[in-house]
């Protein structure tokens, strides 16, 4: 099955002065930037302007060659040129204005934002900010619901529109059961109570006795019905609220790095750097890579979800426990014989501050699948109960997971936490996971769906999430695991994928069994 290439249109989305959040498109073969008054970059030039670069078209990006007399940095480091990637930070001149130069894919509409682009431009916006710490928390906090409502696509605004309609008719709903609910409750006290009149009346007159045994029973029947309302009441509105407190301890939060190594030496393959200790780039203007000296190692960090299924064990995807499987790079360096190596993978869970270390114990050949052990854990968390049998279309999920990581994980701390971070410069997602831990910020996110289909392979079910929270558990309404979130379809109207529990089952009965 051939599969098409989405063709890419360069961007240039501006994050500081006067035109901060728009992007303009970029073509031509060579394009001069000029900074504005204002401090505000463009792709042209007037009179007012001031030419300090220039994209130079190389296949299907650009090239910044930066002006005489004026200096050019990219993601912070100065250069006089650079091949961009999608995603560069590019800051023209001292103080001068900032952009990212972003590939977009062709038919959204231009500037339109996915979350998480919407998160990198707030957080890069901040971080190039010339103003304070607190300063530039206030501009990532205040700039995160802004860029939501008013640079994402109308998908996603009508969506969220649509949401905040549907929790509004719930309340109202809710708030009307309550109110039926009550009435009821008010019409039982006064029958109690003419209850305890009768009662009165049967002491000083025995011949009313059989009136009473039936006024007891009709307030039987009554107790009865409202007690059942109320339960199933309760049982509506506060069971989701109960699975997730309970099953948010077990979802588990997955950070690792890999990197690739030469099967024959077991040398790592590292970054190229010169004398001066700066990376060296390749004739094709890539940042180079050997097996020599003490560069730092390449290495591809990612997260993922994952839940506790035994004193020590944790579910999860196969595509996050052996990620190099399911990317495209890394498929194309392992062509070239390199081998991929896990360099660090640590394991969080709610509630407790230090990560643990973790290990591969084995993948589904034929599932998305994968089973982790953390030796330390030793029964601290609960395993959650697996489902016994596959829900049916029309049934309601809860999933958890860690959708969009650490970047979700710090838009949720508080002010001082992301000043606390920003002021320590170049972040080490390593250090910002630990710190969350340490602070208690990491927990799950739960969305909540129906199943629209249930086969022997997938289960396929509308509740809300993106990249990161692979691997989480898919709960039913009584807080059993009935699917492993695999993957999204956002081309169908925001459907999820995912791996019935008895994969998970079958593939830890396979793992547990002893050696022969």
């Amino acid at each position: 099955m051939s599969t098409s290439i989405p063709t890419l249109v360069p961007l240039l989305v501006h994050l500081s002065g006067a035109r901060r959040g728009r992007a303009d498109r970029l073509a031509g073969d060579a394009i001069p930037l000029c900074v504005h008054p204002g401090r505000t970059a463009a792709p042209d030039f007037t009179p007012s302007a001031v030419g300090v670069a220039t994209l130079h078209r190389r296949g299907g990006s650009y090239e910044i060659v930066a002006g005489e007399g004026t200096p050019v940095w990219v993601n912070g480091e100065q250069v006089s040129r650079l091949v961009l990637a999608s995603g560069d930070v590019v800051e023209l001149g001292s103080g001068g204005p900032v952009v990212r130069f972003r590939l977009q894919e062709a038919g959204r509409t231009e500037g339109s934002k996915s979350i998480q682009d919407v998160f990198s431009d707030c957080w890069a916006c901040a971080r190039y900010d010339g103003g304070g710490i607190w300063h530039q928390a206030k501009l990532f906090l205040g700039g995160v619901p802004m860029e939501l409502a008013t640079r994402t696509t109308m998908v996603f605004r009508v969506s969220v529109a649509a949401l905040i309609v549907i929790l509004g008719i719930s309340t109202a709903v809710i708030g009307r059961k309550n109110a039926q609910l009550a009435r009821t409750m008010d019409r039982d006290r006064i029958e109690l109570a003419d209850l305890a009149s009768l009662l009165q009346q049967s002491r000083d007159n025995p011949a009313t006795s059989d009136g009473l045994l039936a006024v007891l029973q009709e307030v039987r029947d009554s107790l009865a019905l409202a007690s059942e309302r109320l339960g199933a009441l309760e049982t509506r509105s506060g069971a989701p609220t109960r699975i997730i407190e309970s099953a948010s301890r077990s979802t588990a939060f997955l950070i690792g790095a890999y990197g690739f190594q030469d099967p024959k030496t077991g040398r790592t393959l590292r970054f190229a750097l010169d004398a001066a200790g700066k990376p060296q780039k390749s004739p094709s203007g890539e940042t180079a890579i050997t097996l020599e000296g003490n560069g730092p190692p390449l290495e591809a960090f990612y997260t993922g979800t994952g839940f506790v299924i035994g004193p020590d064990l944790v579910a999860t995807n196969r595509h996050v426990a052996l990620p190099w499987d399911f990317e495209s790079a890394a498929q194309e360096m392992m062509k070239q014989g390199w081998v991929p190596v896990m360099r660090r993978f640590l394991t969080y869970l709610p509630g407790i501050p230090e990560a643990f270390e973790t290990r591969f114990v084995g993948a589904g050949s034929d599932a998305d699948v994968a089973i982790l052990r953390l030796p330390k854990l030793n029964g601290r968390v609960p395993p959650l109960p697996l489902a016994g049998s596959d829900p049916r279309a029309g049934d309601e999920v809860l999933v958890l997971g860690y959708p969009l990581g650490i970047r979700a994980l710090m838009a949720r701390a508080d002010a001082r936490m992301v000043a606390q971070l920003l002021s320590e410069g170049d972040l080490d997602p390593w250090k910002a996971a630990s710190r969350l831990a340490a602070e208690g910020y990491i927990t799950p996110l739960a969305s909540r769906g129906i199943v629209g289909q249930v086969t022997s392979e997938a289960i396929v079910y509308d509740a809300e999430t993106t990249h990161g929270g692979s691997g989480g558990p898919v709960l039913t309404m009584t807080g059993e695991v009935m699917a492993i979130n695999a993957a999204i379809l956002p081309e169908y109207g925001g459907s999820n994928l995912g791996v019935p529990v008895s994969r998970a089952r079958a593939l830890l009965t396979a793992v547990s069994a002893p050696k022969k």
